[in-house]
């Protein structure tokens, strides 16, 4: 059995969404399943180019997504061209998928509708995997989008990674999703000869891209509002590379202008995630609203405190005060308090960190995600075995 990936936006190993598809690839291709993947580009990805286990094929496609800031009239004329040029692209992939005889397309997030026009064109199955909200958590619209959502109506399965994601596309679609949570490598992410809150600074890490919704100014905030209040045993460390040179410009020009040097350091590299987050003993999510949240998950395995924002996938991860804290996304006083209340009771914080380890095994193991995806192979085609 062969599946192929469709991945239509530009991706590289750091970003959320082509890390859970590349899990599930793995799993997939130890299972006796043949993966070939299509992608805009390369880069970042020459360590398993070189690992030859999976066939990878090139097209040069351009993203569809608009930046909500930059919509004028001159922006819907390039995308206009944009998709122009894709659907020439479009026959090449045509040629190689039906040379590949791949049995089901899997389309990896929301872009454009070229992987489902090449499904219907060639009778190929195709499921359709929304790992975002757009709007909320990437600040981008699709172009085409109604067209596009029609597309996605007529997949033999859509799913959604949260419940949140399910709400808020199932009135879209007019049609049922299927719920499956994204999954991570447990093994790769799990830390266990690790103590927390047993040093004198309580250090706190926030990975992901620096951006307006990640929500590193919160972060930022509730850490200068501590040391008003007179703790400053504390660091935060921000760890992405920034999604504009002007916003990664003002969260740098903050920390400088408001005496914060010595408490926050931005790294917008680190080759070793794993080794910071041992020397850590909390990890923020303060996304505006995640469409899951993998890295809380991460955190959770790396034995670290969780402290997320009350929005999106994020609380059907964390329940308050028993595997983690929630605060008032948006609101750093309310993320200032949760901290301060972790630095304070740390029995009880010793107590959620060990609840996050054993739900983040349960419920959020790349087996589990594969084992669900491959169920719904099945009910499409009967020769995928579980």
């Amino acid at each position: 059995m062969k599946v192929c990936f469709f991945a239509h936006y530009s991706i590289t190993n750091s970003d959320g969404a082509t890390l859970s598809m590349y899990n599930i690839i793995d799993e997939m291709l130890s299972q006796g399943i043949e993966v070939v993947v299509i992608l805009a580009n390369t880069r970042n990805l020459e360590d398993r180019i070189a690992e030859g286990r999976i066939k990878f094929i090139v097209a040069p496609l351009y993203g569809m997504r608009m930046d909500l800031n930059r919509r004028t009239p001159m922006t819907q004329m390039k995308f206009f061209v944009k998709s122009i040029c894709n659907s020439i692209h479009k026959r090449k992939i045509e040629k190689v998928l039906k040379a590949e005889n791949v049995d089901i397309i899997h389309i990896n997030g929301l872009d454009s509708g070229i992987g489902a026009e090449i499904a219907q064109k060639l009778k190929i199955p195709y499921i359709w995997h929304i790992r975002q909200f757009m709007e909320a958590d990437l600040g981008k619209k699709l172009f085409r989008e109604k067209y596009v959502y029609r597309l996605v109506s007529k997949a033999s399965s859509v799913i959604a990674i949260s419940k949140d994601v399910q709400t808020k596309f199932e009135p879209l679609l007019g049609r049922k999703m299927d719920l499956v949570y994204n999954g991570v490598p447990v093994e790769k992410y799990k830390l266990e000869d690790v103590s927390r809150f047993e040093t004198p600074i309580t250090r706190i890490l926030l990975a992901g891209r620096i951006s307006v919704q990640k929500g590193q100014m919160d972060a930022i905030k509730a850490v200068e509002l501590l040391i008003q209040r007179g703790i400053d045993n504390v660091s935060l460390t921000l760890v992405g590379q920034g999604e504009t040179k002007e916003y990664l410009e003002y969260v740098k020009s903050y920390v400088k202008e408001h005496g914060l040097e010595q408490k926050v350091c931005i790294l917008e590299h680190h080759d070793d995630l794993r080794e910071l987050r041992r020397q850590c003993d909390i990890g923020l999510t303060c996304s505006k609203k995640e469409a899951f949240g993998r890295v809380t998950v991460e955190n959770m395995l790396a034995r670290m405190l969780v402290i997320g924002a009350n929005t999106g996938g994020t609380v059907e991860i964390v329940k308050d005060g028993y595997n983690g804290l929630l605060y008032e996304e948006g609101n750093p006083e309310s993320l200032a308090d949760q901290i301060e209340y972790a630095m304070l009771h740390k029995d009880n914080v010793q107590q959620m960190i060990e609840q996050g380890v054993i739900r983040a095994i349960e419920d959020y193991s790349i087996n589990r995600v594969v084992r669900q995806i491959l169920n719904l192979y099945k009910l499409i085609d009967s020769r995928f075995t579980i």
